[in-house]
């Protein structure tokens, strides 16, 4: 998040989730993280077991069968296909619902109501804390997926325009800050905009959208892979190089033939 803001990006106006209410959504929704794995992967995974949901079904079909059992239900599943594509429906369903449970549970996202300043941190389908929007000291995350949130919360009596608190006769001061996590604050533009939003809502000074933080990261990495390779070779690294990897890959092409004896070398070229 260290990234060069360019003019455009520091003015983009974020665009986050809302609630119905019009509450901003910091952080990615339970059927934003979900959805994505319940239509794409888990389908996959279930087509991969599903032979075994089959024998499953079609041993299920003898059994009834031995039992004097032949109705409409035991004739659908007599071809192979058909037990074929139950069992993988079948398992869909079942990962679907093992992945949904444990993510209600432990999903984590903020809402801030902009027209009263609260925030409220939201863990599965209950709200663990409250806090008004002065008292939000930073907030700060990362665009990329994985990455998370957090969120410092002052103590009410150290917030801006409170009464001075009364001073502790002993043990100390207690901690005046209390820490929000909020998970996969990168999962996708919108859950990064919730970020910026409440940045920019709260006098913070807003992050760049994610798809300049995410691209400004690739190039970084990029150059650094492109720093190590020309180090082994002992080729002169060039500031351009930060930025244009096609003229680092052509001196580095032409570094490689040089140390091949199939080009001459320059003047300051390894040998």
């Amino acid at each position: 998040m260290t990234a060069p803001q360019p003019p455009d990006a520091a003015l983009a106006t974020p665009s986050p989730r809302r609630t119905r209410g019009g509450a901003v959504i910091v952080g990615p929704t339970i059927r934003a993280r979900y959805v994505p794995g319940a239509l794409i992967g888990l389908p996959l995974v279930s087509l991969l077991l599903s032979p075994f949901a089959a024998a499953g079904l079609q041993q299920w079909r003898f059994g009834r069968l031995r039992q004097g059992h032949d109705a409409l239900l035991e004739q659908l599943l007599a071809p192979a296909w058909v037990q074929l594509l139950l069992g993988a429906l079948l398992l869909w369903a079942l990962f679907a619902l093992w992945g949904i449970v444990p993510m209600l549970l432990t999903h984590r996202v903020v809402r801030l109501d902009e027209a009263s300043g609260t925030l409220a941190l939201r863990k599965g389908l209950r709200t663990v804390d409250r806090a008004e929007l002065g008292q939000l000291d930073y907030a700060v995350g990362e665009a990329e997926r994985g990455s998370i949130a957090l969120i410092g919360i002052r103590s009410a009596e150290h917030a801006p325009g409170a009464a001075p608190a009364r001073p502790r006769s002993s043990g100390g001061e207690a901690p005046t800050t209390r820490q929000w996590v909020v998970q996969e604050i990168g999962w996708d533009a919108a859950s990064f905009d919730g970020l910026r939003a409440l940045q920019t809502l709260s006098g913070l000074r807003p992050a760049p959208p994610r798809g300049v933080l995410v691209r400004e990261n690739r190039r970084l990495r990029i150059a650094r892979a492109n720093h190590e390779l020309a180090d082994r070779l002992g080729m002169r690294w060039r500031p351009e190089y930060e930025h244009d990897e096609t003229a680092f890959r052509v001196e580095f092409d032409r570094i490689r033939r040089v140390l091949g004896g199939k080009e001459k070398p320059r003047p300051g070229d390894p040998v």
